[in-house]
């Protein structure tokens, strides 16, 4: 059964929907069919049903029926992982503070997720690689896009997506995948956002799934005014960059 997951999520190139729909329907799957998509894959995976399956991914909403994936799955056995999350652009403040959480955390031993490559999260991905940290990349697109050219042969990196192949990056699938970054993680981190960005979707989920969501201040009259106003609605402060989730 976990072969026939994997061909239906090769064959609806991992929308959800289109794979629940060929499971419920009992779409027929010739072996043929099976062997010759799982002979073609360049990578790992997991599914719902395998053993090695991310329990806390199974309690969030629409889990990937499978995760294909690069470097160490063992990575989100971890009892710390944080899932930070920011615009896709931002200022001095937001780089300053992010690069300097980012590594009092890796110094904590927590692991990062990130799921985008531009602004904030890139500045996290980055800063977690320069200090050699343990890190997990939830792509937008297909496990062999280029988009992220780390050495997934470090046993402190993990590369997942429900997308294999050259799946192309959409507002869907970015919008979409951040529910994974989500659900894999104890804790959501917002370092700068503005109200209306991505990052939004992802304090979504998270306060779907009851997950604690942290948030540093910004400027009262900087343009990243979505930081104030998650606060302002409930969520946690970070007013110490060392231990930001301290009591």
């Amino acid at each position: 059964m976990e072969e026939v997951l994997v061909y239906f999520a090769l064959k609806y190139e991992g929308d959800f929907y289109k794979i629940l729909s060929a499971l419920q329907n009992k779409e027929r799957v010739f072996d043929v069919q099976r062997k010759e998509a799982i002979n073609g894959l360049k990578c790992n995976y997991t599914t719902l049903i395998s053993e090695d399956y991310p329990s806390y991914l199974k309690e969030s909403k629409c889990p990937p029926f499978v995760i294909f994936y690069k470097g160490n799955l063992k990575l989100l056995e971890d009892d710390n992982l944080i899932n930070i999350i920011g615009d896709n652009t931002n200022d001095a403040y937001g780089e300053n503070v992010t690069k300097e959480i980012t590594n009092n955390l890796i110094k904590n031993n927590s692991t990062i997720v990130v799921g985008n490559n531009k602004g904030i999260e890139k500045i996290a991905k980055d800063t977690t690689l320069e200090k050699n940290g343990k890190l997990v990349i939830v792509l937008n697109n297909g496990i062999e896009s280029d988009d992220y050219l780390v050495d997934s042969t470090n046993e402190n990196i993990l590369i997942i997506s429900e997308y294999a192949n050259n799946v192309a990056n959409t507002n869907r699938t970015r919008l979409f995948s951040r529910r994974i970054a989500v659900g894999l993680s104890d804790k959501i981190l917002v370092t700068q956002t503005k109200l209306k960005s991505d990052p939004i979707v992802s304090v979504g989920f998270a306060s779907n799934l009851g997950k604690d969501i942290y948030v540093i201040p910004n400027n009262v009259d900087s343009k990243y005014n979505g930081n104030n106003k998650l606060i302002q609605e409930g969520a946690r402060t970070v007013t110490n960059l060392t231990d930001p989730f301290g009591d």
